[in-house]
């Protein structure tokens, strides 16, 4: 998923409303058995050159209250390198940011964060005070198991309803929808878009007592299941 991080710096800068401003092509990079290699593109939407660095973090137990996010300093240590680190993206430019497995598949899923931010490069002296926003980004990795296992329970009681995934792979529970009527497709309305890793379970109360209906992607197809 992707998160959007904001820092507001206090600069003694010329313009007023400096701002970076690029996008992602993609937040998500999923690697399967058969993937080594994938980009995403840096795309600039500004008037002005962004000086860009990456950060990279493992994951460790992903989405439970101990989630844990360690800085990689060796790529080699964590199997992953992301390249460039640094890079200045030129107004109206674009360039590949490119992600690389350094060994195979295991048996186990490990998920990366990766943190891609503008950063200050110079700043002019000057006597007229401005703020500046950077606006970055973070990326998550996947990179599925060698035998990817997914398994997805939804048990209901009324309108309650538990999702356990005791798979080897996360799954991503999307385009949820319940409607007053399924058939006719009246009065419908949206349910929350969630991930659950590998031996985790999550609950949520369902606006209605029809069946809901999910979309579940887990790596490799997309799949449409009622509860």
């Amino acid at each position: 998923m992707k998160k959007i991080y904001l820092a507001l710096i206090l600069l003694l800068i010329p313009t007023p409303n400096a701002q970076a401003a690029f996008i992602l092509s993609s937040a998500i990079v999923d690697f399967n058995k058969n993937s080594k290699q994938q980009d995403i593109e840096l795309i600039s939407q500004g008037q002005e050159s962004d000086y860009i660095i990456t950060q990279v973090y493992e994951v460790q137990n992903p989405g439970l209250a101990n989630e844990k996010h360690v800085e990689i300093k060796n790529p080699e240590d964590a199997g992953i390198l992301v390249t460039p680190d640094k890079t200045i993206l030129p107004p109206g430019g674009r360039k590949n940011m490119r992600f690389v497995l350094l060994r195979d598949a295991d048996d186990s899923e490990h998920i990366y964060r990766v943190i891609i931010k503008p950063v200050i490069n110079d700043v002019s002296s000057n006597s007229k005070m401005a703020l500046k926003v950077l606006i970055g980004y973070e990326a998550l990795v996947i990179v599925r198991p060698l035998n990817p296992a997914p398994n997805l329970t939804g048990n209901r009681t009324g309108n309650k309803i538990t999702f356990k995934n005791s798979g080897n792979t996360n799954v991503i529970l999307q385009s949820g929808e319940q409607c007053v009527d399924p058939v006719e497709k009246k009065d419908c309305k949206p349910l929350p878009l969630t991930r659950i890793y590998p031996g985790q379970e999550t609950s949520m109360e369902l606006p209605f007592s029809t069946t809901a209906t999910y979309f579940i992607w887990d790596g490799e197809k997309l799949e449409k299941k009622e509860f």
